[in-house]
C-alpha cells in the first residue's frame, strides 16, 4: 500500500441526516454514503458494560456501528446512538457535534477501503484530508474553531478501536448552507450572469430554514433560523398521540412518490403543484395503529387535520420571516433542501412563478416539473412581482448520473445531494489548484 493517502471529503451535517461525499485522489468519480443524524456521549465504563451484555451482532457495516474515542468518553454516532437512548440534539449548535460526525464519516471510510491503521514500529500510511462542510449562517463565525479543534481531535483520532495518521489539511472549504447549490450554478451560468442579477438563495432543510440574497454579487441580506421542516413535523406530533418526527417525515416522503400522479397533473384552472391526498395514500395509512377499520379511519382523519393546521402554521411563520428578509423580489430564486417539496404550491404562490414543461410548456399528468416560469394569467388582480424559481434539475441529473441514483423514488435523495455536491465540486477545485503550485503535500 501507499506510504501516502490523499482523500478529499465534503460532509453536509442536516438535522435529517449527515451526507457524505468522498474521493480518493487515484478515484475517477466520487462516491457518496448517508448516516443517521444522532450523536451520544457515554462514558468507557458502560460502553464497556454495554459491550459485555451484547449478544453475538453478526457483522455491521462501520456507518452502523460506529464510534470512537476522545478524551476519555466515547461518542456513538448515527443509528447505533440509539442503543444509548440519544438525546435530541437538533437545536444545539451544529458545529460541536459536528466535529464527532466528521471523525466518524472518516473512520468509515477508512475502515470500508481497509485503509491500514497505525502500528507500533511500522512505517505508517499517512492520509492527508481534504475537507469541504457546511455550517447554517448563524454559526458560519464558528468555522475557525471548528477547523482548528478538528486538527487537535485527529492527531489522537480513534474509531472502532483503530488508529490512522490522518492530518487534516489547509484545504479546508467552509462555506454557509446553500452556497454549494449556489456556486455550483454559477459554475454553469458564469460569474457575469451572477454580477448582474439579484439572486436569492432559499434553503429549507430539516433544521434551518436558510436564505441568502445577492444583488448584483453583493450578499445584501442572510438569515438561518431554527425554523426547518422539524418544526412543522413537531406540531404535528404534538397534536396526535403515538406518532414519531422520524416515522412521520418518511411516511410524508413516501406519500409524494406514491402520489406522483395526483401532484404533478396540469390544471389550467390551478396551475400550482398540488399535493398529495393523504388519506388515500399506503404509506400514510400504514400511519395509523388501530385494529378496528373505522377508528383506523378516524385516527388517519385526525392525522390530515392535524398536517394542515401544522402546514398552515409553518407557512404563516416562514412567508413572515421571508417577507422580513427579501429586501426586494430577487430576478431568481434558487430553491434547496429536502422540505422545500411539502410546501411546493406555497412557494410557486408566494414567488408569483408556476410550474412549466420544457417539451411542450404544459405540465403533463405524473411528470416532474423541470422548469418554472412567471405567472401569466391573471382573474381580476393586478400583476405581482415575481422570481423565477430554479430547482436545479440539470445539477440533480449530474448527480444521478455520478452516483448511478435513478429517478424514481430517489428524486429527494439527488435533491438533498447538491448542496453537499456543489461544495466537493469547489474542494475539488482547489486541490486541483493548490496542486498546480507545489508537487506535494507536506505534514
Amino acid at each position: 500500500m501507499a506510504s501516502q493517502l490523499d482523500l478529499a471529503v465534503s460532509i453536509d451535517v442536516g438535522g435529517s441526516g449527515t451526507k457524505i461525499i468522498y474521493k480518493f485522489s487515484s478515484w475517477e468519480k466520487p462516491r457518496f454514503f448517508l448516516m443517521s443524524p444522532e450523536v451520544e456521549q457515554i462514558s468507557k465504563t458502560d460502553f464497556q458494560r454495554y459491550q459485555d451484555n451484547q449478544v453475538w451482532n453478526g457483522i455491521p457495516r462501520p456507518e452502523h456501528q460506529a464510534y470512537l474515542e476522545w478524551n476519555d468518553n466515547i461518542f456513538i454516532i448515527g443509528e447505533f446512538a440509539r442503543e444509548f437512548a440519544a438525546v435530541d440534539r437538533i437545536h444545539e449548535r451544529k458545529y460541536e457535534n459536528a466535529l464527532y460526525k466528521v471523525l466518524a464519516a472518516v473512520g468509515v471510510i477508512l475502515e470500508r477501503y481497509k485503509v491500514a491503521s497505525k502500528k507500533p514500529k511500522t512505517k505508517n500510511v499517512k492520509i492527508f484530508l481534504d475537507l469541504a462542510f457546511l455550517l447554517p449562517w448563524n454559526e458560519y463565525n464558528d468555522h475557525k474553531r471548528f477547523f482548528s479543534q478538528l486538527q487537535e481531535m485527529f492527531k489522537t483520532f480513534q474509531f472502532r478501536g483503530q488508529t490512522w495518521d490522518v492530518i487534516l489539511t489547509e484545504n479546508f472549504v467552509c462555506r454557509p448552507e446553500g452556497a454549494g447549490l449556489l456556486a455550483v450554478y454559477t459554475k454553469t451560468k458564469g460569474v457575469e450572469w451572477f454580477q448582474n442579477n439579484q439572486i436569492a438563495l432559499l434553503m429549507l432543510g430539516h433544521r434551518n430554514t436558510t436564505l441568502l440574497y445577492f444583488d448584483r454579487g453583493i450578499r445584501k441580506s442572510a438569515d438561518s433560523p431554527l425554523l426547518g421542516f422539524s418544526t412543522l413535523l413537531d406540531d404535528v406530533c404534538s397534536r396526535v398521540s403515538g406518532i414519531g418526527r422520524d416515522q412521520l417525515a418518511q411516511a410524508i416522503s413516501d406519500s409524494f412518490y406514491e402520489g406522483r400522479n395526483q401532484v404533478y397533473v396540469y390544471d389550467s384552472s390551478s396551475p400550482y403543484t398540488r399535493r398529495p391526498t393523504w388519506k388515500e395514500l399506503n404509506s400514510f395509512q400504514r400511519l395509523a395503529a388501530a385494529r378496528d377499520e373505522s377508528l383506523r379511519q378516524r385516527e388517519i382523519e385526525d392525522l390530515v387535520q392535524a398536517l394542515i393546521a401544522a402546514r398552515m402554521n409553518y407557512w404563516l411563520r416562514l412567508s413572515k420571516w421571508l417577507d422580513k428578509n427579501l429586501p426586494s423580489m430577487p430576478a431568481q430564486v434558487i430553491i434547496g433542501g429536502g422540505a422545500a417539496f411539502f410546501i411546493q404550491p406555497e412557494l410557486e404562490d408566494y414567488f408569483n412563478c408556476v410550474p412549466t414543461s420544457t417539451r411542450d410548456k404544459k405540465l403533463v399528468k405524473g411528470e416532474y416539473a423541470p422548469a418554472f416560469e412567471p405567472k401569466r394569467t391573471y382573474a381580476n388582480e393586478v400583476p405581482k412581482p415575481c422570481a423565477v424559481m430554479n430547482w436545479l434539475p440539470e445539477i440533480s441529473e449530474k448527480i444521478g448520473q455520478t452516483f448511478g441514483i435513478g429517478n424514481g423514488q430517489d428524486r429527494e435523495l439527488v435533491f438533498r445531494l447538491i448542496d453537499c455536491f456543489g461544495m466537493m465540486d469547489q474542494l475539488l477545485d482547489k486541490i486541483k489548484e493548490v496542486k498546480g503550485g507545489k508537487n506535494e503535500k507536506t505534514a
